[in-house]
């Protein structure tokens, strides 16, 4: 069966306000004392950066390393807007601590991510591209992008929807997802929630290229995604050892 994918701009959770007070230690422990409650946490778009992917090597985006911060500070960044705001040289400090996700990060002056990245978006954006050569040319993460087929037999895309499932749905974990593209491209994506539908799923996305969360749907038969710009592709979910590390740092912190 040929593949189909339609995006559009609802989510499974109704977006909230900003936050009005000051959120204590407790009150952050309890929002993230389980995955699911991290989760659950993603819907809203104050926790979203507020820059979409862009610069990178030969111009073409930083799209991994803007997911892989972008789930990193919903887990480990702790907002106390009753502190004073902080420099420029603890900004960056504080923009590396969230690259890491070793540690829980307290940062001053700001109620949410958005406004944090909106103030210091040269700052992240300088961090991320960084990264991106990191990885690059001393890691050799660039192969990565070598590795993976833009479509699959259905069987194995039905697998790997399922097991996406489970480790979304059933564990209540944020999926990092790499998208092989058709060629040597490729994306990257997170996934954050899904829900079985009569023939498939349902799966809420945050995709660094717009600042809105997309559904797409999955349909048993489909040999892959496909949308308008990227063509065909199919998702492979990696990294989620970074995601334990995250989960443990604000274990440890608020142990």
């Amino acid at each position: 069966m040929k593949k189909t994918m339609l995006a559009i701009t609802i989510g499974f959770c109704t977006l909230t306000s900003s936050n009005v007070f000051a959120e204590s230690k407790s009150t952050f422990c309890s929002k993230r004392n389980s995955s699911n409650k991290i989760q659950k946490q993603v819907a809203n778009s104050d926790n979203f950066l507020a820059f979409r992917n862009q610069g990178g090597l030969i111009n073409g985006g930083v799209c991994w390393w803007h997911s892989r911060f972008q789930r990193n500070a919903m887990v480990v960044a702790r907002f106390r807007p009753e502190l004073s705001e902080p420099t420029e040289k603890e900004v960056k400090k504080i923009i590396k601590a969230i690259r890491k996700g070793k540690s829980v990060v307290e940062i001053g002056g700001y109620y949410n991510i958005r406004d944090f990245s909106y103030d210091h978006a040269d700052l992240i954006q300088r961090e991320l591209e960084k990264w991106q050569k990191g990885d690059g040319f001393l890691r050799q993460q660039w192969a990565v992008g070598l590795w993976g087929s833009s479509e699959v037999d259905e069987e194995e895309l039905k697998e790997r929807m399922d097991d996406l499932y489970t480790y979304v749905k059933k564990e209540g974990n944020i999926a990092y997802q790499m998208l092989q593209i058709k060629g040597i491209d490729s994306h990257a994506w997170l996934v954050f929630d899904m829900e079985k539908t009569s023939s498939g799923y349902d799966i809420l996305v945050l995709d660094s290229n717009y600042q809105r969360s997309q559904v797409y749907h999955y349909d048993e038969g489909m040999t892959s995604f496909h949308h308008s710009y990227y063509g065909d592709f199919v998702p492979y979910t990696g990294k989620k050892s970074e995601f334990r590390k995250a989960l443990k740092a604000v274990e440890k912190y608020c142990n």
